[in-house]
């Protein structure tokens, strides 16, 4: 079975790193292919990956987004080559990750669902529910239109209002352009899902998963020894690729540690390393890792902490909440999006959002209490195992993908001759008008390397892509 893959970019945050996860796991199986399809970053010759937007139109997109607000438009030619990418591959499924980052037009929901092949849409943040951001914080104006909006600096930036506009043309991708079966990793996204599609669209809840075997407890003073840190000391690690993003919450991470009650402790950090003297209250040790690079040093980091701690404002289904559980250390941190769902009280400690105060007080009290902590370091572990190692994840999306197809042959075999002939004369038409299309628009766009590829039978994936 053939499984496109398609997010903006292949290798950077946290959405790229889940969709990568399953590629890799299914080209692992026998009988299943992937091919990962993306539109950002270098170019890679890795085996079955492609970069297929255009880099000029990817800066255009972006630059129209930022000076008026407006997303989903500026790609055309890109989103045209994405379209004769799945017509020539022709998968069995088409698996959307993230379809904003300046890479795709939103008309590409009405061009897949043209080509009557089954989707999957991952949400890996609340895009789609809003007029702009991927996350609201605490804006509650995207239930009902956008407009005026509170956070015009957030992700995507923008020095123009136009989240009333851009509302309602992103709810028609929620069951009315397109019918995919939309994903989310928690069951708070598909509640807020649920509630904007109006019963117009599926929604499936497929928890993350990550590799068990790579991240998992590490002899904790041998971990602290590679690393440079002390080992008689208990600690405190929070790790944010940018701290000072106010999505992140790490001003209140650092508020937290000046109500900390315990001894001989400090923190660390991981991440874009920040002014100290601006951040950290006097009289609190903090050192500062900076990135960490691989999965295994980050299993060795986690494994030398006693405490993960996550400040996130709005978040969804971290993957760092679940390393840091894997890793056998509890997490303390704010009760936010689908993050109560991940850390039990069994697991660590979670309070109100925004309350430092309590932050600190949570902190204290698992650093004092070492059975306690010993405990909740095992539940992690059984837990990290139990409900979110990769073979689990990669089961769970065979299941879905196996009833999409066996749903869309059902569909076939029922279908009228007369409307099969109809529906092929259809596509025969479009097939032309789009070649003609590209070939008045860009001659060169529809003579792609790629295109030449498939034309000549050649493979994917083995360097041959734009």
């Amino acid at each position: 079975m053939r499984i496109l893959m398609v997010n903006t970019v292949y290798k950077r945050g946290g959405a790229a790193r889940i969709a990568r996860t399953l590629h890799r796991g299914l080209n692992h199986l026998a009988g299943w292919e992937s091919l990962f399809a993306y539109g950002r970053g270098p170019k890679l010759e890795e085996p079955g990956t492609l970069r297929f937007a255009l880099q000029p139109e990817v800066y255009l997109h972006a630059v129209l987004t930022r000076l008026t607000g407006i997303q989903g438009y500026g790609t055309w030619l890109s989103t045209r080559r994405l379209i004769r990418l799945i017509r020539e591959w022709k998968p069995n499924v088409v698996h959307f990750h993230n379809i904003h980052g300046y890479y795709l037009d939103l008309s590409i929901a009405k061009a897949v669902d043209k080509l009557g092949i089954p989707v999957v849409w991952t949400l890996h943040d609340a895009w789609p529910l809003t007029g702009r951001c991927a996350y609201f914080l605490d804006c509650e104006r995207w239930r009902k239109g956008c407009g005026k909006c509170p956070y015009p600096r957030e992700s995507p930036k923008t020095y123009f209002d136009s989240s009333a506009w851009m509302w309602p043309r992103k709810r028609r991708l929620l069951g009315e352009l397109w019918k995919p079966v939309i994903v989310t990793p928690s069951r708070w996204l598909a509640n807020l899902v649920a509630e904007a599609c109006d019963g117009q669209c599926r929604v499936k809840v497929i928890s993350n998963g990550i590799d068990t075997a790579v991240f998992h407890p590490v002899d904790r003073l041998q971990a602290r020894k590679e690393l440079g840190l002390p080992e008689d000391r208990k600690i405190v690690l929070f790790a944010a690729n940018k701290p000072y993003v106010r999505r992140k919450g790490g001003v209140y991470f650092f508020e937290a540690l000046k109500y900390v009650q315990a001894d001989n402790w400090m923190a660390i950090t991981v991440g874009e390393e920040v002014d100290l003297a601006q951040w950290v209250p006097q009289g609190v040790e903090v050192q500062q890792l900076g990135y960490v690079k691989g999965a295994e040093a980050m299993a060795k980091v986690y494994s030398a902490a006693d405490l993960y701690c996550i400040t996130s404002l709005a978040d969804n289904f971290p993957t760092t909440v679940l390393e840091s559980m894997a890793c056998g250390t509890p997490v303390v941190g704010f009760a936010v999006g689908g993050i109560p769902e991940q850390v039990t009280e069994e697991c660590g400690r979670l309070v109100a959002l925004g309350d430092a105060k309590a932050l600190g007080q949570a902190i204290t009290d698992l650093l004092i209490d070492d059975a306690k902590r010993r405990k909740m370091a095992e539940n992690c572990r059984e837990r990290a195992e139990r409900e979110y190692n990769l073979q689990l994840f990669i089961k769970r999306h065979l299941a879905l993908y196996r009833e999409l197809v066996r749903g869309q042959d059902k569909t076939r075999d029922i279908e009228p001759e007369g409307a099969i002939f109809f529906r092929k004369k259809v596509k025969q038409k479009e097939e032309s008008d789009d070649k003609k299309g590209i070939s008045l628009w860009s001659r060169w766009v529809y003579r792609s390397p790629y295109g030449e590829a498939f034309e000549k039978g050649r493979v994917l994936g083995e360097g041959s892509g734009p």
